[in-house]
């Protein structure tokens, strides 16, 4: 079983007097979240104030699909950021490895996705019909097995009326 997919949100600090940074190398992300490899294709890095009209926490939960029960509690801290931020996606980081915040990221709060439970798409090939909705549907019975039902009936009645000849003999 793979695990829900996560975030972890951290904000980052920036140093006074020097030049802002868009985002950091993925090595000196990396040594920030005490990991050896991160997959940059599943970190975000960012203005938190380029959100401010949509607002953060909505990015998490709308845009992300993360838990809004989760989110709600942090909601206030998260709407209120606006410097750098960095989302790591639990993709990005090497299979049970949690990061550990070190500066100049500081952890804001780990997030997990919506769990949803998603039913299969029927399946619309002509060989599939009736096995997945139950038994298909029978036309009424063929004369052969008409026939086969009497007979049964008639053999019935016989083998009572010999039970019956046979008791009264005795």
């Amino acid at each position: 079983m793979t695990e829900a997919r996560a975030v972890w949100v951290f904000a980052r600090d920036e140093a006074e007097g020097a030049a802002p940074v868009d985002a950091l190398p993925a090595t000196d992300l990396a040594s920030a979240l005490g990991v050896t490899a991160l997959d940059m294709d599943f970190v975000e890095q960012f203005r938190a104030d380029t959100l401010s009209d949509y607002g953060f926490s909505a990015y998490l939960t709308e845009a992300n699909g993360m838990d809004a029960d989760q989110v709600a509690p942090d909601a206030a801290v998260l709407d209120a950021l606006t410097g750098p931020v960095v989302l790591v996606f639990t993709a990005a980081m090497p299979a049970n490895v949690v990061p550990v915040a070190q500066p100049p990221l500081r952890l804001i709060g780990r997030y997990h996705e919506t769990e949803t439970l998603r039913l299969p798409e029927p399946l619309m090939a002509a060989a599939a019909q009736g096995t997945l909705d139950g038994p298909a549907r029978k036309g009424p019975p063929s004369e052969a097995a008409m026939m086969g039902r009497v007979a049964m009936v008639a053999l019935l009645v016989i083998f009572a009326l010999t039970a019956l000849v046979v008791w009264v003999a005795s």
